[in-house]
């Protein structure tokens, strides 16, 4: 038995990524959101019973204008450490045994625990005092990560480091009638409030195990939105709200900056194209409560990972770097970034379709503050198919250049739509509806490592995280990852069990017109966001989607397997298959209407790393049968159709060692 949950540990160890990552260095809260895409005309895949039955055939239509959803998948990632009274890796020890801690039942925090090793990361059980100090939560309280609804105010003169004293304040609101400055000793005493409650619902998710139900989750999630309805609240450590203290604190830091590696500077400006550096510098300060040495502690962390990844230029051609196309890539592992109203180059997936424009027009959701929205949904991430496209040393690439090149663009556009929205953050909505625990592997939790390495030069890039239709046995899972989240990443957690409570949060956040169709909003579907359908595309665009994605696990008692499906359409799709078998496998292509053989083709590879092969390119309509078997070794082999539904048909081209 403490074999079997040892190993149900460990396969859902990897769900923290949702919520942030732990480690050594004392953090108050670098927490990023990732993942941003778009894709064009939706495919709608209707699924057979069973590979290899006939009567459940996988049937492919394409539909230009299609609104259905399928479930998409995709984990991105925060990131978030801070200090407290956990001793263990993840926690800097300090007593703290005798801090109060706010339950919605008045426990107090008396849970202990041992740690556990799992996966090369750390869970812990009920055994030892795992009370934080009270310390770890005062970043929340000084400054409390507000969700908004609003864009926020302009300041009454430009914020610019050239005028450092634009940033006080006093400064800016200086001359204040008394009506105003009555309003703003108002505004102080709400965000005091504003800090408590938050404070308290990230006491609250990280109390106790025994309260972790969904149902607890939820009343808590309830209780935190009802103690922040309150009008006028005073956000702290941004540009134009800083005390003397502060600013004295982001003096020392340009100064340092000046003085120190150069690299230390560019990491912090790293997103300069779209935010000002007094709002770089604020960022960064309040993920450290305005703590210079420890921001140079967080920055030491990322120096070493940012440098590599500097060399290669964050890795502007993603394609060129990985051997294949971003869409392939996607159908694995697929995050869906919305934002509003913006030309791009961009590539992306929505459904069981995934899309790479050369040129295209997207559709971005915006919130009512002017953050872009990234919506999740976490039913369909295959860690075995991932593990045929791609190894683990080259994953880094993907999220380096998502965060540099992917990202800018919509902050930029609701720079650009909204004056006002100066926040380089993004809301993040998890929709764990059709989440299995199967899908929880520990390849998953490597690559949510890889994401959580390149996003700690992103700190407090997360505005807030929605995580709704929680299923009934998200408690648990809630009772392990919570001891891996610091107390600031969890206060902007707000978790929903039903889909009507997450829809009004939605809409207070969002606003019904901009929240997809999909979701119960009059905006543009998912798949007409991402594409860009909803709008006018130039000519000549091109779109490459995967519509067929089937992997097929060979085993030596089962050495043969095949997948039926059928085209409807008379497009041309190109089937390329995805393995790491060295051994490999012989592969054919069959249609199955007439039982000929299409293709047959070896697939061998020179070591145990990811490669592919292309079997053929057809043409529907038509009925056909892939069959792969083993050679000698077992392995998984992922079977990929790609078509361009727009402009000029054409076979795909070679994506690797010249087959694929």
């Amino acid at each position: 038995m403490a074999k079997k949950m040892g190993k149900l540990k460990s396969n859902l160890g990897c769900l923290f990524q949702c919520f942030g990552n732990k480690k050594k260095a004392a953090t108050d809260g670098d927490d990023v959101g990732m993942g941003r895409r778009a894709h064009t005309p939706s495919v709608a895949v209707r699924s057979g019973e069973k590979p290899g039955d006939r009567r459940g055939k996988k049937r492919v239509t394409i539909k230009e204008d299609s609104n259905r959803m399928q479930s998409p998948q995709s984990i991105p990632s925060m990131s978030g450490s801070v200090a407290s009274g956990r001793s263990s890796v993840y926690f800097d020890a300090s007593e703290g045994a005798g801090d109060d801690w706010h339950s919605l039942n008045g426990d107090g925090f008396d849970e202990t625990f041992v740690t556990l090793q799992l996966d090369g990361q750390f869970f812990f059980n009920a055994k030892d005092d795992p009370s934080l100090s009270k310390e770890a939560f005062e970043g929340i309280h000084m400054y409390p990560p507000l969700p908004t609804t609003e864009p926020d105010p302009l300041p009454r003169s430009p914020i610019s480091v050239s005028n450092i004293q634009t940033l006080l304040h006093t400064y800016q609101h200086d001359g204040d009638d008394i009506k105003t400055q009555k309003s703003n000793e108002e505004a102080d005493i709400a965000a005091e409030k504003a800090g408590i409650a938050l404070e308290h619902q990230a006491q609250r998710l990280l109390g106790p195990a025994k309260e972790m139900s969904p149902d607890y989750l939820g009343e808590s999630t309830k209780q935190l939105l009802k103690d922040l309805k309150m009008p006028n609240v005073r956000e702290k450590g941004f540009p134009g709200e800083l005390n003397e203290h502060e600013l004295e604190a982001v003096k020392l830091f340009q100064s340092e900056l000046k003085t120190r590696d150069p690299i230390y500077g560019q990491i912090v400006r790293s997103l300069s194209m779209v935010e000002k550096e007094a709002y770089a510098l604020c960022r960064w300060l309040r993920a450290r409560k305005f703590d210079v040495q420890k921001v140079f502690e967080l920055l030491d962390e990322a120096k070493e990972h940012y440098a590599k990844a500097r060399e290669c230029g964050f890795y502007p051609d993603l394609e060129k770097e990985l051997g294949f196309s971003r869409p392939i890539f996607l159908s694995q592992y697929p995050a869906v970034f919305s934002g509003k109203y913006v030309t791009v180059m961009c590539i992306c997936f929505l459904c069981a379709v995934f899309t790479e424009e050369v040129i295209s027009h997207s559709f971005y959701l915006i919130a009512k503050n002017g953050c872009p929205v990234m919506y999740l949904k976490c039913g369909s991430i295959q860690p075995e198919g991932m593990k045929c496209i791609i190894s683990h040393d080259k994953l880094d690439r993907f999220f380096w250049n998502d965060i540099m090149f992917a990202f800018p663009p919509v902050l930029k556009e609701g720079r650009r739509h909204n004056p006002n929205f100066v926040r380089t953050e993004n809301i993040t909505i998890y929709d764990l509806k059709g989440v299995s625990r199967s899908q929880i592997t520990s390849d998953t939790f490597e690559m949510i490592k890889v994401g959580n390495k390149v996003m700690s030069s992103f700190p407090e890039t997360l505005h807030c995280l929605l995580i709704i239709n929680a299923p009934s046995w998200f408690g648990f899972v809630w009772s392990l990852v919570r001891k891996l989240i610091d107390p600031r990443t969890a206060s902007k957690i707000e978790v929903f069990t039903s889909a009507k409570a997450g829809s009004k949060r939605m809409d207070e956040l969002i606003g019904n017109s901009q929240i997809p169709s999909c979701y119960g909003g009059m905006g543009p579907s998912l798949a007409e966001a991402a594409s860009g359908a909803a709008g006018a595309s130039p000519a000549g665009t091109r779109s490459k989607m995967v519509v067929l994605n089937q992997l097929l696990s060979l085993s030596k008692k089962n050495s043969e397997k095949s997948y039926n499906f059928e085209l409807e359409d008379a497009k041309q799709l190109t089937l390329t298959i995805y393995t790491r078998c060295k051994a490999g496998a012989t592969a054919a292509l069959f249609r199955a209407d007439t039982e000929t053989l299409v293709t047959e083709i070896d697939i061998v590879g020179e070591k145990e790393e990811p490669y592919s092969r292309t079997l053929g390119a057809i043409v529907g309509p038509g009925s056909f049968t892939v069959k792969i078997k083993a050679k000698s070794e077992p392995g998984s082999f992922l079977v990929l159709g790609t078509v361009f539904c727009s402009g000029k048909d054409e076979p795909g081209s070679p994506e690797r060692n010249g087959n694929a």
